[in-house]
């Protein structure tokens, strides 16, 4: 997260600068970790083992934190490199871009409300509350992209290039 949408703010838009930057991120972390509740370190593990379960166990918070977060976590930054890398060899659109975000918005969307509900479900309050901020961070990172691609799309996409779509770099 962050990898394109900073250095693009930094160097080009100017909204906010680093010191900012990072004290916006760590009061965001200390108001998540003074919110996120004592954890429980007893479960139980599911009786069943297959992708409806998992899914559900993960939705209710049923689930140990470390199950609900990484593979998700995962998922997500892997598709948003693989976004920045197709704009930077200049096969993905604006709208292919906006397309791609949209898609994964209510998966993401079940992956916060799943993190949110099993932070109990771990050793330490700091890694729950680290989940949350994640989620938190996803949701920055995603606002970010979008005022980027809708104020300014010239600063990531070339414009120059997009004949069918140059309204949209307007």
């Amino acid at each position: 997260m962050f990898v394109t949408t900073l250095p693009i703010i930094f160097t080009f838009i100017h909204i906010f600068n680093e010191w900012e930057a990072v004290i916006l991120l760590a009061t965001v972390f200390g108001l998540v970790y003074f919110y996120t509740p004592q954890t429980h370190v007893s479960l139980e593990p599911p009786t069943r083992k297959n992708w409806y379960w998992f899914l559900r166990s993960a939705w209710t918070g049923d689930m140990a934190l470390w199950q609900a977060f990484w593979p998700f976590f995962i998922f997500v930054n892997g598709l948003l490199f693989y976004a920045d890398y197709r704009i930077e060899n200049l096969t993905y659109t604006i709208a292919s871009w906006k397309t791609t975000h949209t898609m994964f918005l209510f998966p993401m969307i079940w992956w916060a409300v799943s993190v949110w509900r099993c932070t109990t479900h771990t050793r330490y309050k700091v890694f729950g509350a680290a989940a949350r901020t994640m989620t938190v961070y996803l949701l920055i990172e995603l606002v970010l992209r979008y005022y980027i691609s809708t104020q300014h799309p010239n600063t990531l996409f070339d414009c120059q290039l997009l004949i069918v779509q140059y309204g949209d770099c307007l």
